[in-house]
C-alpha cells in the first residue's frame, strides 16, 4: 500500500482529491491539508500537490506528484506533472510510478526540463533519436500490443513493425521489449 499525503491550495480542494482517491485500495491517505508551509506527514511515501507552485511547496525529500495547470519548472523531487483535469486513474498511476521511483512527464516536459548533452556516453539515448513512428510503436508495446496488433492499428505490415521494434531496441540499448518499456518510462519517453 502506498501512503500518500495530499497538499492543496485550499483544504476543500485537498479533501475533494482525497474523496476521489479514497476507493483506490492501493492508496492509504495519511495526511490531507492546505499548504501552509507546515511539515507534511513523515509517514507518506508520495506527496500529491494540487494547484500549488513549486514556491508554495514545502521542502520535501519524498516524491511529489504535481497536479496543476501551470507549467512548473523541473525539480528533483517532482516525479509527475499532471493537469487539474487529470482523472483519478491517471493520478493513481502517477502516484504508483512515483512510489516506484519512476517519472511521468509529457514529451514536451521532458524536452523542456531534462538536458540531453550532445556527447552522451554509450547506451544513453535522447528523446529526439526516436522517430515519431518509433515512439508510437513504443507506446503500443507499453500498452501490451503484439506485432500483429500494432501492424493492424497502424495500417503497416508486420515486417515493418518488426523493423521499428528492432530500431527501438537498438536505440535504447535494450535487449527485450520489456526492458525497452522500462527504460522509456524511466527516461520519460512514454507515460503510463
Amino acid at each position: 500500500m502506498i501512503r500518500i499525503a495530499i497538499l492543496a491550495d485550499t483544504l476543500g480542494r485537498a479533501r475533494e482529491l482525497a474523496t476521489l482517491l479514497a476507493d483506490d485500495e492501493r492508496l492509504d491517505i495519511v495526511d490531507v491539508r492546505a499548504a501552509t508551509g507546515r511539515f507534511v506527514d513523515a509517514r507518506a511515501d508520495v506527496v500529491v500537490a494540487v494547484a500549488l507552485s513549486l514556491t508554495n511547496l514545502p521542502a520535501l525529500r519524498i516524491p511529489v506528484v504535481l497536479i496543476s495547470d501551470v507549467n512548473p519548472r523541473f525539480a528533483e523531487n517532482i516525479h509527475a506533472a499532471l493537469p487539474l483535469s487529470a482523472s483519478a486513474a491517471q493520478i493513481s498511476a502517477a502516484i504508483e510510478a512515483a512510489a516506484n521511483d519512476l517519472r511521468v512527464f509529457t514529451h514536451e516536459q521532458v524536452l523542456r526540463w531534462i538536458p540531453f548533452p550532445s556527447n552522451r556516453s554509450e547506451g544513453e539515448t535522447a528523446v529526439d533519436e526516436l522517430t515519431a513512428r518509433e515512439l508510437q510503436v513504443l507506446r503500443m508495446i507499453a500498452d501490451g500490443n503484439g506485432n500483429k496488433e500494432i501492424a493492424v492499428a497502424l495500417g503497416i505490415s508486420e515486417h515493418t513493425v518488426k523493423f521499428h521494434v528492432a530500431q527501438i531496441l537498438s536505440k535504447l540499448n535494450a535487449s527485450t521489449r520489456t526492458e525497452a518499456v522500462s527504460l522509456s518510462l524511466r527516461r520519460g519517453l512514454i507515460a503510463i
